[in-house]
């Protein structure tokens, strides 16, 4: 019965986080649409009003606003950094300390996203280790460690830089 009651307690815990994160994402998806929404609209009233004297300046507008409705579209599928953090974040790390992470989003839909990681390695097997690890991870194409990393024995300071689709 004790374990019956722990099962219920964790699920309800479960649960509970489950619906605050996407209570808490929420607000970037609405914001998302609507930016997207106001994009259609812009580029909707400025097709509209195209056969006005300034037919070359609208139209140069226009497909302007045509990209950046595109773009804000595209924003909409584009893969999260946070599944690609999470999926890196599991990989197994002895001797390194993570300091920074950086996320470049794909400029087109054919080219891959960057996510950098910055830390400090304890030494040179640790590192070399780890990078492995990112290597083989599934999402990743290439992990990118400059060579120039390798020249202290010990407390390296290092920047990797994964590319490929990152949807682990």
């Amino acid at each position: 019965m004790y374990f019956l009651r722990l099962a219920t307690v964790a699920l309800s815990l479960l649960t509970l986080v489950i619906v605050l994160n996407a209570l808490l994402l929420l607000p970037s998806y609405l914001y998302a649409r609507g930016e997207a929404e106001r994009g259609r609209n812009e580029l909707a009233a400025l097709t509209a009003s195209s056969q006005s004297s300034e037919e070359a300046e609208i139209t140069a507008r226009t497909e302007a606003l045509r990209g950046t409705a595109v773009h804000l579209a595209r924003l909409e599928t584009a893969p999260a950094a946070t599944a690609a953090l999470r999926a890196v974040l599991q990989v197994p790390r002895p001797g390194l300390t993570l300091r920074g992470f950086t996320y470049t989003a794909p400029p087109a839909p054919e080219q891959h996203a960057r996510l950098g990681i910055s830390g400090v390695a304890a030494s040179r097997d640790a590192l070399r280790q780890y990078v492995a690890a990112l290597d083989a991870l599934p999402f990743v194409e290439k992990a990118e460690l400059p060579i120039s990393a390798y020249a202290k024995e010990s407390d390296i300071a290092f920047t990797v830089t994964l590319s490929g689709p990152l949807r682990p």
